[in-house]
C-alpha cells in the first residue's frame, strides 16, 4: 500500500530497489507526506486544513453541474520535508524567492551512506567524495522514526568540520533524512550556520534515501518562491535513469 493507502508494487526484496532496470526514467519520492496534526519538530504548530468549499456545498454554486474541493492549509514553514535558505539562519539572507534554482533542481545526486557514523557525523565521511555540484543526501536511515516519540530524540547530525569541508568541495545542497542537520543540543547550529552562509540550501526531513542509488540520480527539491520566506516544504524527489 502507498502512504496514502492505495496499492503499489514493489520490487522484490531480494535485490536493491534501484538495480531494476528500465528504459524509462523512475521517480523516487524522498519527502514525507503532510498529514494534518501532524508533528515535525518538537514546539512547532501542527498543520491544520480550513475547508473554505467542500463538493456538496460547491455543487449548488455551479447549478449541480460540478464540484470542487477548496480548502487553505495551514503550516509552519518548518513542517514536513523541507528547505532551508540562508535567510532561515541570517536577516540578511537570500530567501527562498531569490534561491537560484540552479541549487535545487536537477541535481547530482551523490547518497552518502553514514548508517556506521554514529550520532555526530564528522568529516572522515566525506573527505575522499567528490561533491562539486552535487546534492549531497546523508543517508542515516533515521527516517524509520518519523511519526514515532523516538523521532525526536539523539538525531544524526553533520559536524562543523564536516559542513566546513561540503563548503570546500562546493556542495549545491545537502540534505539529511533526521530530524536536524544540526546537534539540537548545541545552540550554535554550527552546520546551519556554516552551510546557509555559504549560500548552500539544506533539506531536512528526507526519506526514502535507502531507495536511491549512490550516485546516477538527480535531485529535485524546488520550495515555492515565497518573499521573505526562509524555509518551506518541498514534494523532494530523485529522477534515476535517463531513457
Amino acid at each position: 500500500m502507498t502512504r496514502h493507502g492505495a496499492p503499489t508494487i514493489t520490487a522484490s526484496s531480494s535485490s536493491p530497489r534501484w538495480s531494476k532496470v528500465s528504459s524509462l526514467p523512475r521517480l523516487i519520492d524522498v519527502s514525507h507526506a503532510i498529514v494534518p496534526g501532524m508533528k515535525t519538530y518538537p514546539g512547532l504548530p501542527e498543520p491544520t486544513v480550513e475547508v473554505l468549499l467542500d463538493y456538496d456545498a460547491s455543487r449548488e454554486r455551479y447549478q449541480n453541474q460540478a464540484e470542487f474541493y477548496i480548502a487553505s492549509l495551514h503550516l509552519c514553514g518548518n513542517t514536513g520535508t523541507y528547505v532551508d535558505s540562508p535567510r532561515h539562519r541570517y536577516r540578511d539572507g537570500v530567501d527562498l524567492a531569490d534561491l537560484p534554482l540552479e541549487r535545487l533542481a536537477n541535481l547530482p545526486a551523490l547518497v552518502v551512506d553514514a548508517r556506521s557514523a554514529g550520532r555526530a557525523i564528522a568529516g572522515d565521511t566525506f573527505v575522499n567524495l567528490e561533491v562539486t555540484g552535487c546534492a549531497v543526501l546523508i543517508r542515516t536511515d533515521f527516517s524509520r522514526r518519523w511519526g514515532t516519540p523516538a523521532y525526536f530524540t539523539d538525531n544524526p547530525f553533520i559536524t562543523a568540520d564536516s559542513a566546513e569541508l561540503l563548503i570546500s568541495k562546493q556542495a549545491a545542497l545537502v540534505g539529511i533524512d533526521s530530524l536536524n542537520i544540526d546537534d539540537t543540543g548545541d545552540p550554535s547550529r554550527p552546520a546551519h550556520t556554516k552551510l546557509l552562509g555559504a549560500g548552500i540550501p539544506v533539506c531536512e526531513h528526507m526519506t526514502n534515501l535507502d531507495a536511491m542509488p549512490p550516485t546516477g540520480a538527480r535531485l529535485h527539491a524546488v520550495p515555492i518562491a515565497w518573499v521573505g520566506g526562509g524555509t518551506f516544504p518541498v514534494r523532494a524527489y530523485a529522477v534515476v535513469g535517463s531513457g
